[in-house]
């Protein structure tokens, strides 16, 4: 029986896709600077790699590829990248930001009847994004990588996480959009897990089994019609919906 739902952030509760892109486009001009081109087709194959090789930090993936694992300029590009990300959430957070529609809707049904929190790879400042949207209040607790130095996909994280709400992980439902930061270590840890398909890892494959999600959702929304079909007894690994 689940008790407890733990929440991704961008790509789950909302649409961070155009932030992304930016992020890239901050990369791409940074390289430029440095003398290093790519052609459209190039940059999009080498984002595409990173997704597909499961790098945690796609954007950490991106630059140290592209400077060809030069360390002193991987991170000179990394603290200028990051900067004007920070800037741009400060500055123009919702032109770059869309919650999905019905996702308050879908916390005030859940809240009450489960334990609610947020797992997230992602700075401290990622509380004030969840103000923003007016969704901090919903869960019992907003645990951020940044804050805890642990990183998604190690599975202390996870523990970290359930120990802070008492959860076990069997009564857990992890729902995030990334085979490689959610699925796969929330499936070692025995937790019930649901992807979220969104841009940009739509196009992650699962690597063997233990990739595989229990569920596979379009929208966030649908998430009661899998409590339901969990209540009904329904099996893991084969429900995909719409």
């Amino acid at each position: 029986m689940i008790t407890t739902i733990l929440f991704d952030l961008g790509g789950t509760l909302w649409d961070d896709y155009p932030s992304v892109q930016a992020s890239w486009e901050d990369i791409r001009q940074e390289l430029k600077e440095q003398n290093i081109t790519f052609t459209e087709k190039e940059y999009q194959d080498l984002i595409d790699s990173c997704i597909f090789a499961y790098s945690p930090s796609l954007t950490r993936a991106i630059i140290w590829q592209a400077v060809k694992c030069d360390h002193k300029l991987y991170q000179k590009i990394l603290r200028k990248v990051i900067a004007k990300l920070k800037k741009r959430m400060r500055e123009e957070f919702f032109r770059y930001n869309k919650l999905y529609a019905g996702v308050i809707g879908l916390l005030e049904e859940l809240q009450g009847k489960y334990l609610l929190g947020v797992a997230s790879n992602n700075f401290a400042e990622a509380k004030e994004w969840l103000k923003n949207f007016g969704l901090y209040d919903y869960f019992a607790t907003v645990t951020l990588s940044e804050e805890v130095w642990l990183f998604k996909p190690d599975t202390r994280f996870y523990e970290y996480v359930l120990n802070k709400l008492g959860a076990s992980p069997e009564e857990t439902m992890m729902v995030g959009d990334r085979l490689d930061n959610d699925i796969f270590p929330a499936n070692r840890l025995g937790m019930t897990t649901v992807r979220v398909v969104s841009e940009p890892f739509r196009k992650q494959k699962p690597r063997y089994h233990g990739d595989e999600p229990d569920f596979t959702i379009k929208n966030v929304t649908t998430l009661p019609q899998v409590l339901r079909l969990l209540n009904a007894g329904l099996s893991p690994k084969t429900a995909s919906i719409e």
